[in-house]
């Protein structure tokens, strides 16, 4: 294992933003055709370049998105012992407060989860978080499901306010999500609704994210969360302005993602890049706390319904660009997904 000491991060280096576009969504979400088709082809070239881009004028209210991060703040500054409360219960849950790993715990599996892909070490972090299933309408084919992948919420107690933000928050990100899929859909040239079919009852999850400020003379202290990729379809981050995130190039080069008022990072993930055979890159990525504050933000990892066994899309596999990625079952890789959070954290 590297030394605790030894893994400290260089500065990633601050580009221009076109290396990570900002796209203006209203044009998809209001326009006609020709916008959308415009709008669709700018996501085509950020996601074939480096799986990330920012959106603006996405329609989820700044009122909804600063409330999220506003509870955030309020449920971390709770004491270890009452968030340990909505720590998970059962081998192989995900749901509730995980606390940090702490960068000299250990290690966990970076890099790509995708079956056939190259996998990688990476260290932990300082990140703590609070992890949410999506809460299932009443017509939801799931709704009442006991089989555990569709875990309960550990919602905190005594905290109204919290559950019903996160609650409004889920549905706006839904609502934005399938608009998303629509683009991604018409930026690979398939049907529109191609990917909105394999999201119909998603396995969506959401998480709150505390990154604390580094203590000065602290080893690794500047470690929040290790490189990786992320285990989705693609997914949705609200950031606030203090910074952090950083993103691997093509060219190997770690790049600043800083904070953009207003705006959503999206990013490709393994799910995504799976289906369309690395035409859609799903990007290593970091969050390095370079700054003597504390950081927060908050995720949804889109993910497919249980049923779905993802596989290159036939128009992406070629002679020249055969299968890179094998097949498999939505169902047995978030089956893994939760049990390697549980592991890394409880045991």
């Amino acid at each position: 294992m590297t030394p605790t000491a030894e893994l400290r991060y260089e500065q990633a280096e601050t580009v221009a933003i076109e290396e990570i576009p900002i796209i203006d969504f209203a044009p998809f979400l209001h326009g006609g055709a020709a916008d959308r088709a415009r709008v669709a082809q700018s996501i085509r070239e950020a996601c074939r370049r480096i799986g990330f881009f920012y959106i603006v004028n996405h329609g989820v209210p700044e009122s909804l998105r600063q409330a999220v991060l506003s509870e955030a703040r309020t449920f971390f500054a709770r004491s270890r012992a009452a968030k340990m409360e909505t720590a998970p219960l059962l081998d192989g849950q995900w749901c509730g407060y995980l606390p940090g790993r702490g960068a000299a715990e250990g290690t966990q599996p970076g890099g790509s989860l995708l079956p056939g892909a190259t996998k990688a070490k990476v260290s932990g972090g300082s990140l703590e978080q609070f992890n949410m299933m999506r809460v299932r309408d009443a017509d939801d084919v799931n709704y009442d499901a006991r089989d555990p992948i569709y875990q309960r919420n550990r919602w905190p107690a005594d905290a109204p306010g919290f559950v019903e933000t996160m609650i409004v928050n889920q549905r706006a990100l839904r609502s934005l999500g399938t608009s998303l899929m629509q683009a991604f859909a018409l930026a690979l040239g398939l049907d529109e609704g191609f990917f909105v079919g394999m999201h119909r009852s998603p396995l969506a999850t959401f998480g709150l994210n505390f990154y604390p400020a580094p203590v000065a003379g602290q080893p690794s202290a500047d470690v929040g969360v290790g490189a990786h990729c992320d285990a989705s379809s693609f997914t949705v981050l609200l950031q606030d302005d203090v910074g952090g995130l950083e993103v691997r190039d093509s060219g190997g080069r770690w790049i600043s993602a800083p904070h953009v008022p207003g705006a959503y990072v999206i990013n490709i993930g393994d799910t995504m890049m799976g289906w369309t055979n690395g035409e859609f890159v799903s990007t290593l990525h970091r969050v390095v706390s370079r700054k003597p504050v504390d950081r927060f933000s908050a995720t949804m990892f889109m993910n497919p319904d249980r049923e779905v066994v993802v596989r290159p899309i036939d128009r992406f596999v070629t002679k020249e660009n055969p299968a890179r990625y094998e097949p498999f079952s939505n169902d047995e890789y978030m089956r893994r997904f939760f049990g390697k959070f549980y592991d890394t954290m409880f045991k």
